[in-house]
């Protein structure tokens, strides 16, 4: 397997052999608000979970250039293979999808013994969440890697000025049948688009 495999071919790693997901991200998003209140980008943390790290890196000796070079080379690999996908990103404002500039900002690092990719997706145009209804969610469509938001780390809003706005996370709420279509199917089925949605978490901007 090549080591530097994107996300999206996250279901050939060694993990389970049935069932999705196959791998687990903890994501952390920071919202970046411009002085006159609009949302320009939104910067992401994903850190993924300790098999899917171990796997990218069996075989390599620990400080090692051949381990350095894996890491450092892992987030522009991801991010190339992502940005037709949208980087596993969706924003709205009023329900009309906002589309994102290509990313060029990244990096990957360790963090302990996890991969962390960091970046920074610019939104091709402004929305202003004092005026619409803004949203975003942060999720793999075909659900072979389950996303979400940790407790302890939820979305932030960076401003230099101060805007009474908040970030709220909406949980998902699949349905039994819809935990069940999920569980049966193994690593080899066919991605199914649109699975994802049914497990996404949403983040709504409020503003007062």
């Amino acid at each position: 397997m090549n080591r530097t495999l994107a996300a999206l071919t996250l279901a050939l790693a060694p993990f389970s052999l049935y069932a999705h997901p196959h791998a687990w991200i903890d994501v952390r998003s920071t919202i970046v608000m411009s002085d006159q209140g609009s949302i320009s980008a939104i910067e992401e943390e994903w850190l993924f979970d300790d098999l899917y790290s171990a796997a990218i890196l069996e075989g390599l000796k620990e400080d090692s250039p051949e381990k350095k070079a894996v890491v450092s080379d892992f987030a522009a690999e991801v991010i190339e293979n992502l940005g037709p996908y949208g980087y596993f990103m969706r924003i709205t404002a009023n329900a009309r999808p906002i589309k994102l500039n290509t990313v060029t900002q990244f990096k990957s690092e360790m963090k302990g013994q996890q991969l962390q990719l960091s970046f920074t997706a610019p939104l091709a145009e402004p929305v202003s969440p004092m005026r619409d209804e803004v949203s975003f969610s942060v999720y793999d469509p075909t659900y072979f890697i389950q996303m979400t938001h940790r407790a302890q780390d939820p979305p932030t809003i960076r401003s230099k000025k101060s805007h009474a706005c908040r970030a709220h996370v909406k949980p998902p709420n699949p349905t039994p049948e819809n935990i069940a279509r999920a569980f049966a199917l193994d690593r080899g089925a066919t991605p199914e688009e649109g699975l994802g949605d049914l497990f996404a978490e949403k983040v709504d901007i409020q503003c007062k």
